[in-house]
Parts: structure tokens; sequence; C-alpha cells
């Protein structure tokens, strides 16, 4: 009943997306005119000649010079420092914490007119969701939103940094409704461990012997979880059969604090069904008979990990999800349709071509098909002309409106499980560490990712250099700490989805280097160093006997 009620309060937006569809480029025009409006008499909009008279989506590429997050990092400072109207007219709610490209961290700014926008995406979805698969509506969901285990702060001008709430997206009214929806309470992310969120979470869960929707973001989140209940399976079974819930970690203040915020009743019912589930390798379908979706990212690096996430849950379907970064909501999934569809109606898009960087980046009525494009957005929450650095190629269109599949980083950025490590990141990381420990920096250093069969990703960084180990495992050390400085690194690394940095020694660096570069398709003289190559498979070249010759 309730998510019959969630659905009718998403109609009406759904039904405006819908009728979007068959017009983007007039649809596209009203996101304009609102950024525009969002911006109007800000800083920002004082630095652009001629800005109150822009009108037009060409007029707006004519006037606003395209945007990187470094290139927007001093007006993110000043409204850190608590300085009003520097990008909007509208006051922040908050900032939300994403990954930087040449830093440790950046900030994105939170507006009321950014969160209508999202929802302007997150609604259609929803509905889309809850009426193609009626059975969704028959029990409760979890969808995963804010990530766990992450602790909330201030700017030092008083903004608050990060969301609680998976419902924070969402217009205030309807926030009550789903948190009634939600399987696992809010209060979860306020744990301040990793470890004792898993292990609340699944006792929520477990509960739920009605549980219809599971949405994670990236698949080995999803598997970590499951992995948690096997470790802790009969600890959690005893708690259950109590009404009680013990996280396996050390007491805190704030653990205990979190756990008062959420009632625990005795479940001897389900610790049963959850001691048969142990027995068997089908735990999720045991647990779970009514579970009918889940939701999780399947493109790009996260494929990986998606066939991992399933044998857990046999049988039952899973959707890809659209592209959404903090910035904004890119593409939303609809069943209906090829691939995610662009959130035509949320924010103000416009496609640059790799292969023609210098042309005037095109409107998303231009796009054409089988071709790939890098995504710039232009949001309420002041980014303009904001370069995302992710690919999409377009594999076709419903109705009139482009449906974009996410290929991954246009900008040098691996990603595997949502690190988003920057070559110019690790660029820096290299120079700043590798010769205080070597003396200088050795002939061959790269680092890459692996894909372990048996363990989390992890990335490897190769050396050329007489070193003894023991240098090599102080590098390895000091450059995690480093890396752990940038917000989504650590975060993957805490919560067990990315595994330690290892160094390996390699010989003869450069040469095998070059080697593999040709194996792979590259003419020699086109063949560049690199500090971070995003092809896995370096540890298995550079340990084998030979060597092809080049």
């Amino acid at each position: 009943m309730m998510l019959s009620g969630l659905m009718a309060a998403q109609s009406l937006s759904a039904l405006r997306f819908h009728r979007a569809l068959a017009r983007p480029e007039r649809a596209q025009a009203g996101c304009l005119s609102r950024v525009l409006a969002a911006v109007q008499g800000t800083a920002q909009a004082e630095r652009v000649r001629g800005f109150p008279r822009v009108r037009t989506a060409r007029e707006f590429q004519d006037a606003v010079p395209l945007a990187t997050p470094d290139s927007v990092l001093a007006d993110i400072e000043a409204l850190k420092a608590g300085a009003p109207r520097v990008l909007t007219r509208e006051p922040l709610l908050r900032f939300e914490p994403s990954g930087g490209s040449s830093g440790a961290s950046k900030y994105i700014p939170v507006t009321r007119g950014l969160l209508s926008e999202f929802h302007h995406g997150l609604a259609p979805m929803l509905f889309d969701v809850l009426h193609a698969r009626p059975a969704v509506r028959a029990g409760p969901s979890y969808w995963s939103i804010s990530p766990i285990g992450r602790k909330q702060g201030r700017t030092p001008g008083g903004t608050p940094v990060g969301s609680v709430e998976d419902s924070a997206y969402f217009p205030r009214p309807l926030q009550p409704l789903l948190a009634r929806v939600f399987a696992v309470p809010g209060a979860v992310a306020l744990l301040p461990d990793v470890e004792s969120c898993r292990y609340v979470t699944l006792w929520f869960l477990v509960a739920r012997a009605d549980l219809a929707f599971l949405s994670v973001w990236n698949p080995s989140f999803l598997s970590l979880l499951m992995d948690a209940l096997e470790r802790h399976g009969e600890r959690l079974a005893e708690d259950l059969e109590r009404g009680v819930c013990r996280p396996p970690v050390p007491d805190s203040v704030e653990v205990k604090e979190a756990l008062s915020r959420m009632r625990f009743t005795p479940q001897p019912e389900r610790a049963r069904v959850l001691r048969e589930a142990l027995r068997l390798d089908a735990r999720g379908s045991v647990l779970w008979p009514r579970l009918a979706l889940l939701s999780m990212w399947t493109d790009a690096q996260a494929a990986h990990a998606v066939d991992a996430a399933r044998r857990h849950f046999p049988g039952v379907e899973v959707q890809g999800k659209g592209l959404l970064a903090t910035e904004g909501v890119v593409t939303l999934p609809l069943f209906a349709a090829p691939a995610p569809v662009l959130a035509v109606r949320s924010h103000f898009f416009e496609f640059v071509d790799p292969e023609h960087p210098g042309a005037r980046p095109r409107l998303a009525h231009e796009l054409e098909t089988g071709r790939t494009y890098s995504v710039v957005m232009s949001t309420s929450g002041g980014l303009l002309r904001y370069q995302l650095g992710d690919l999409v190629r377009v594999e076709g269109f419903h109705r009139a409106t482009p449906c974009l599949r996410f290929l991954g980083r246009a900008d040098s950025v691996c990603d595997l499980v949502g690190e988003k490590l920057a070559a110019t990141r690790v660029s820096h990381v290299l120079a700043a560490t590798l010769p205080g420990l070597f003396g200088q920096r050795p002939a061959f250093a790269m680092m890459a990712p692996e894909w372990m069969a048996s363990a989390p990703p992890a990335y490897r960084l190769f050396l050329d250099t007489d070193a003894p180990e023991t240098r090599l495992e102080e590098a390895a050390h000091a450059l995690e700490n480093v890396l752990c400085e940038g917000f989504h690194y650590r975060y993957a690394r805490e919560l067990g989805q990315l595994g330690p940095l290892r160094v390996l020694r390699v010989t003869d660096g450069v040469r095998r280097y070059e080697a593999r570069c040709i194996a792979l398709g590259q003419r020699a003289g086109d063949i560049k160093p690199a500090d971070l190559h995003r092809q896995p498979g370096w540890t298995a070249w550079f340990t084998q006997q030979g060597m092809p010759r080049s």
C-alpha cells in the first residue's frame, strides 16, 4: 500500500518526463532557463560578459567557457568559507564530497534547486520500476544512495558536508514515506565504521522475509555484504532470536548512540531461516524468496563484478543503473529503452566529441547513434558547462531522446569500484613520494589495476629498482597513506571493495612495457610512458619467464 502511494506521488513527474522525451530540445531549453535564473546576480555571473542577456544555448556556449573541477576550485573555497551568492542565488544546503582529478577530494555544492533537478530524474526512474515490475511493490526495499560509515562534518563557514538519509535526494514531503518503505533505517548510516554498518544492515534485511527490491551502486558492495553474512551468520542468528544487535566491533559511544535510535525485536523464525540459509549456497534465495529485482551498475569497470553479485541471488532480475554523478543525474534506466535515457528534464547537457575536441559541443537532440561523447552539464547548483569526464556512447533513442551507455572516464581516470583514481593524481603522488624513498625516481615506475580471482581488485606499483624488499614495503605503505587522502579511494578501501596497494619489482621495465603496449595494438612510435595504466594484466606480464620480441 505504501509503495502504491509512493508510485502515485511520482506519477506527475514521470508523466512530464515521458512527454519531454518526444521534444528534448524544448525540455533542454527549459533546463537552461532554470539554470540561468539560478545563477543570475551572483559573483559567477558578474565574471561573464553579457550574462544577463544570454537566452539561447548558442549564446550560452559563446559566453561561458567550459569548466573543470580545478577551474571552479576558488569559488568552492569561497563557499566553504561561508561567502554568499558565489555560484547561485540560493543558499547552500550542504556539500557532497567527491573525487578530484588533480587533488585529493572535491566538494560539490548542493542547493534546493539542484535537489529538484535530481528529483526530475529519480522520480521517473522509481515510477518506472514500480509500474513495470509490480512485484517490487509487494514488499520493502533496500536502496542505498548515501555511503555507509561516512562521518559528517562542517566547512569553516559552517556548511554541513555529506548527507545521512538515502531519502535526502527527494523532496522533503516524500522523505517520511520513503523512510517507511526502506527496509533499513537511515540511522544505520550514523554508525562510525563499515563492519558495524554491514552487520546492522544485515540484521534489518534478514528480518524482512518480504524484501522485494535491492538497489546498490557497485555490485561488489552487494558481494561484500553477503560475505559479511557468511562471516557473522551465527552471531546474527543469535541476535535475531533474542531481539538484540551486537555488531562485532569494540563498543564505542558512537555505536551505542546509533543503535539507540533503532528498534530491535525478537525474530525467532527469521533466525531459524538464517541458520537454514547458512547451510545452503543460494542464501539470498532462501532468505528473500520474494526478491524481484536487483539494481546495480553493470557498465564499464563494474561489469567485472556483476556475476559474483548475481551468484548470491540466482534467478533474480538485474537492472543496470544509469549514470548518476555527485554533480547531477545524467541518465536513468527505463525497462522499455535500449540503454539508460538522458535525464532530459534535470540539467542542461552538452556533449564533446573526443575526435573533435575543439568543435562546438553538441546538444542533446544533435547526437548520433553509435558515436561516443564526453558529458558536459550545467546545473541549478551553480556548475556551468562543467566537464564531468564521463564517456558515453549513443545506443539509440527512446522516442526522440538519446539513450547513452556509460563507457568509463574520459580524463585518464581508473575507476574499478568507484575510487576514481586519476592519472594526474598518481603522477603527483609518485613524484612526491618515490625520490624520498629511493634517492631518485626509479627508471621505471607505473601503477596499474589488477582484477583478482578470489580477492578484491587492487593496484600494483611496478618498480625497476635494486632496493631491498623492505624498502618496497615502505613504499607501498607510504603510497597507500597518500592515496587514502582521496575521498573515494579511502572509502573503497574502508568498504573492502578495493584491496591494498602492493609494490612489485620488475626488471627491464621500460622494454617490457613497450613490448606489451605493442601487443595491445599500439605503434611503437605512439607509445608514451604512463604513471597510471588502466589496462589490467601487468602483473602476469612482468612476472612471466620470457618476453615476446618487440
